[in-house]
């Protein structure tokens, strides 16, 4: 069960990482709001993928 979840994680965090990072590069510009939020968004969606790849290497090498 916790695979599962860490692979819905991953799959969610790719998802944060590609759509901010597409933000940050095209569309915004540095110093405004939306940039603080997005580099912010683009923060988390690493933490949770490194927390995903995480559970997931535990659970694999316990099986």
């Amino acid at each position: 069960m916790p695979g599962q979840f860490a692979r819905l994680g991953l799959a969610f965090a790719g998802f944060l990482i590609l759509s901010a990072g597409l933000l940050l590069l095209l569309f915004l510009r540095p110093g405004t709001a939306e940039f603080v939020i997005t580099v912010l968004t683009f923060g988390l969606g690493c933490l949770l993928g490194a927390i995903s790849a995480l559970v997931l290497h535990i659970e694999r090498k316990r099986s």
